[in-house]
C-alpha cells in the first residue's frame, strides 16, 4: 500500500513573545513553526459524481507526471486531508501504463457512441485517426509490488454482437496476465454491462486491454478497473474468473443481455460465490436459460455442485452445499442455433 504525507503548518510562534520579556529577549528571540504530518493511504473512494477515483493529496492527483497523476479533484477523502482524484485512460492516446489502485476507462464521446464524438486530431490530442479497423489498447501496472489482482467491473458496455456466438466484429482481449490465467479470460464481445472479470497478476508486472472495433458505430463503455492487494478482502479465489461476495445476486452468460444476447462460443471459465459461516445452501431461480444440447448430450453446460444443465431445462431450485461455491460454465465452438446463454438469480440459505 503506497501513502501520501501532507505537512500542515498548525502555527507559529516566537520564543520572545513566549517570554514577553523587554528589547533583549526579543533581539535572542526566533520564529518557529510547528509542523503535523499527516499520513493516509491511497486507496480507493467513490468521486462526488460516482466514479471511480484514488485518494491523493491535491498536488499528486492534478501534477502532470512523473510528479502526479494528471486526474481531477473530484471530492475529498481522508477526513478532508486528501482530494478523491479521478483519473481517465485517455482513447484517443495508445501505449501508456496506468498505475494506481483505481484507472476509468470510457469511450470517447460517452455516454453517446463513439460515432458522434468528436475526432480525437480536432481537439489537439495524439490520435490514430478514424479508420475502418480501430484498436483501443491500455496498460494495466502494478502500483504496488502487493498488487496480485485487478477486478474490471464493465458499468457499461456495448459493442457489436457475435456472430452465431464468433466474436467476428468487435473483440474485448485480455492478455499478458499470469500463464494461468489467461487460459481463463475468453475473447468477448456484445453487451457486457454490469458484469466483471478478475486477471491475476501475481506474476507479472503489467497487463493489456485491448478493444479492437471492426467499424465506429454505437459503441460506448465505461470500464473500472481495480488493484487488489493480498489482503484485500476482494480476492477472488484461485481458478475463478467471476466472483461474487453478497448474499443474493444475479448470474449470467456474458452476453446474456437479460435474455435478448447471444451465448458466446468456446467459453470455459468459473463462477464463485464467497463461502460464508452461517450459510449452506443455495436457492436459484431462472430468469432464462438456453444452452445447446440437452442432458446427457450437452454441447453447452453450466453446473452446480455435481449436477449439470444444459438444454432449455433447468430442473432445480436448490443448490446443496457439498464443498465450495464455484460454478464451471462451458460453450462449445458453435451456437447455430442462436442459444441466448442463462441468467440466473441466487439466495445463499442460512445452516
Amino acid at each position: 500500500m503506497h501513502w501520501s504525507l501532507l505537512p500542515l503548518l498548525l502555527t507559529a510562534v516566537s520564543a520572545a513573545a513566549v517570554d514577553n520579556q523587554a528589547e533583549e529577549t526579543s533581539r535572542d528571540g526566533k520564529l518557529f513553526s510547528i509542523f503535523q504530518i499527516v499520513r493516509f493511504n491511497n486507496e480507493a473512494c467513490t468521486t462526488s459524481d460516482g466514479n471511480p477515483g484514488t485518494c491523493y493529496t491535491a498536488a499528486e492527483c492534478t501534477n502532470a507526471e512523473p510528479a502526479g497523476r494528471g486526474g481531477e479533484e473530484r471530492g475529498s477523502c481522508a477526513s478532508g486531508f486528501g482530494v478523491c482524484c479521478y483519473i481517465a485512460a485517455d482513447t484517443c492516446v495508445s501505449g501508456k501504463v496506468f498505475k494506481q489502485p483505481t484507472t476509468a476507462i470510457k469511450s470517447k464521446g460517452f455516454p453517446n457512441g463513439i460515432k458522434d464524438a468528436t475526432d480525437c486530431a480536432s481537439s489537439g490530442r495524439s490520435a490514430e485517426g478514424r479508420q475502418a479497423v480501430e484498436t483501443n489498447k491500455w496498460f494495466i501496472g502494478k502500483y504496488s509490488d502487493d498488487v496480485v489482482q485487478f477486478r474490471i467491473d464493465f458499468k457499461t458496455f456495448e459493442i457489436a454482437n457475435p456472430m452465431m456466438g464468433d466474436c467476428a466484429n468487435d473483440t474485448l482481449v485480455i492478455s499478458g496476465a499470469d500463464p494461468a490465467s489467461n487460459r481463463a479470460i475468453p475473447v468477448l464481445c456484445g453487451t457486457l454491462t454490469d458484469q466483471h472479470i478478475y486477471v491475476n497478476a501475481r506474476t507479472v508486472e503489467q497487463f493489456t486491454l485491448e478493444i479492437q472495433l471492426a467499424e465506429e458505430g454505437d459503441q460506448r463503455w465505461d470500464i473500472w478497473v481495480t488493484a487488489l492487494e493480498s489482503t484485500d478482502p476482494l480476492l477472488a479465489p484461485r481458478g475463478c474468473l467471476q466472483y461474487y461476495t453478497n448474499v443474493t445476486e444475479t448470474l449470467s452468460t456474458f452476453n446474456n443481455d437479460q435474455g435478448n444476447g447471444e451465448l458466446i462460443n468456446n467459453q470455459m471459465y468459473s463462477i464463485c460465490i464467497e463461502q460464508k459461516d452461517d450459510y449452506c445452501d443455495v436457492g436459484l431461480t431462472v430468469n432464462n436459460f438456453d444452452l445447446g444440447g440437452s442432458a446427457g448430450m450437452c454441447e453447452d453446460s453450466v453446473s452446480f455442485g455435481t449436477n449439470q444443465f444444459c438444454g432449455s431445462a433447468f430442473t432445480t431450485n436448490t443448490w446443496n452445499y457439498t464443498g465450495c461455491y464455484s460454478i464451471p460454465v462451458m460453450s462449445d465452438g458453435d451456437n447455430s442455433g442462436m442459444n441466448v446463454g442463462f441468467e440466473i438469480a441466487y439466495i445463499l440459505l442460512p445452516c
